[in-house]
């Protein structure tokens, strides 16, 4: 094993830990059962976490990158997909069969393992919920070094959705089967409305939900921070296009750019990001046929995006809130003005019914994810406040993406948050997978 630096995707939180590579499955059991530590072990995959989540300072971290194979079962759109396949890779091989995925995030570069660990969701949620929706077996590593297969239903149910959304601390995910959707082409129909204000995106968003697989809407996080902004539906195409015979990630929508790693240099300030903002706000909008890399996973095509933030990073503030709470995201915009906070990057989303997992996200309503420079005065303050009014209004803060929250929100924000413990406890009664997201939130 070696001593590494790693970091989450928001580059703000570092950990020194020593990383264990499992040459195969035999090995990493014999490690798992017999390894005795105080600091513990996680599991991680792509470190697409944008936080602590999977960090582990003083401990050890497994890296699941060899958890790569890839077995479909022929005629049933089912897949066993191992921990370290990344959604891209998944996406790529599924096409090639006229499958899909029927939930995929934002970016393609997580793991089926981490995917799993988050109950991540996507443009989709109104229609499909989260990811594991289409999971119907994990098969997991226990703290004992025994291995089990973890059903939705029956007598491991409790110890399924204990897993999903569990961020890593009920064993190390090892390879999952995976329901698939028929997919014949690889575009999506994409219709873009532009809106001048928060009032017009949450009447649109409401509306499209009812016509379109995917809605997602970017917020101006700058200017007036009035909520203008752009809506983007979109619908799997039936149709034949040139976009379409080709690969998702080489088709002409868009190219891979790397972002270049200048030590110490950020590019986000109010002139960069309002001069950006505005080109965004006035560009073309789309309305037709694109491919659905571009559409899905439009920032995957600029690698290390995250470096544009400089050394010391991002947060990503994501929350969601129920709906009839349309005024605290009128005073999260305004609360980041008067911050004088700029970002390039405000997603909002509605979600529809949220997984019967104790610590998964979505729940019905409203979420905004917002990338925050960590370096604005008063910020840490003006969090905590909003914490404290979104656990007053029901509403949460999504784990995977955390790096700052306060113990004492979680149990307020996941009430379920004991129940999961007691079934963590009886499936690791010796703590042995932690994180410091885990310690820092107090979570086992």
């Amino acid at each position: 094993m070696e001593n590494i630096e790693s970091t989450g995707w928001g580059r703000t939180l570092r950990s020194n830990s020593l990383e264990f590579q499992p040459r195969s499955l035999e090995e990493l059991q014999d490690f798992v059962g017999t390894h005795e530590s105080p600091r513990g072990v996680i599991a991680h995959g792509l470190r697409r976490s944008y936080g602590d989540s999977s960090l582990n300072i003083g401990g050890v971290s497994v890296d699941a990158a060899f958890l790569s194979d890839l077995t479909f079962q022929q005629g049933t759109g089912m897949v066993t997909a191992g921990a370290g396949v990344s959604i891209g890779t998944l996406e790529k091989a599924s096409l090639a069969r006229g499958l899909f995925p029927p939930v995929v995030p934002g970016t393609g570069l997580v793991s089926i393992g981490g995917a799993i660990a988050a109950d991540i969701h996507g443009k989709s949620h109104h229609i499909t919920g989260s990811f594991s929706s289409c999971v119907k077996r994990i098969h997991l590593l226990y703290a004992d070094g025994e291995i089990r297969d973890l059903f939705p239903e029956g007598p491991t149910a409790n110890h399924f959705w204990a897993t999903v959304g569990g961020l890593g601390l009920t064993g190390m995910i090892l390879e999952a089967d995976l329901q698939l959707i028929e997919m014949k082409q690889a575009s999506v129909v994409v219709e873009e409305t532009r809106v001048n204000n928060l009032d017009e995106m949450l009447t649109l968003l409401s509306a499209s939900d009812k016509g379109f697989q995917h809605t997602v809407a970017w917020i101006d996080l700058s200017g007036d921070f009035r909520g203008r902004g752009v809506v983007g539906k979109g619908n799997y195409s039936t149709q034949t296009s040139a976009v379409e015979k080709s690969s998702p990630d080489k088709s002409k929508d868009g190219i891979s750019l790397p972002f270049p790693n200048i030590a110490g240099i950020s590019f986000i300030n109010k002139y960069t990001v309002r001069a950006f903002n505005e080109m965004w706000f006035r560009k073309p909008l789309a309305k037709g046929i694109s491919s659905i890399d571009s559409f899905m996973h439009p920032l995957d095509r600029i690698q290390n995006w995250n470096r544009i933030y400089g050394r010391r990073g991002f947060l990503q503030y994501q929350f969601v809130v129920p709906e009839g709470n349309e005024d605290f995201l009128a005073h999260v915009l305004a609360t980041m003005k008067d911050l004088g906070a700029v970002s390039f990057l405000g997603v909002l989303k509605r979600f529809g019914e949220g997984s019967p997992a104790p610590l998964s996200f979505p729940k019905p309503g409203w979420t905004l994810a917002l990338d925050i420079p960590p370096q604005l005065g008063n910020l840490e303050q003006a969090l905590n406040s909003l914490d404290s009014q979104l656990c007053a209004r029901d509403g949460r803060i999504y784990l995977v993406k955390d790096a700052r929250l306060k113990p004492e929100f979680v149990p307020l924000m996941y009430p379920r948050l004991e129940e999961w413990r007691t079934i963590r406890n009886n499936m690791d009664p010796r703590g042995m997978w932690q994180s410091d997201q885990s310690r820092r939130l107090k979570l086992c």
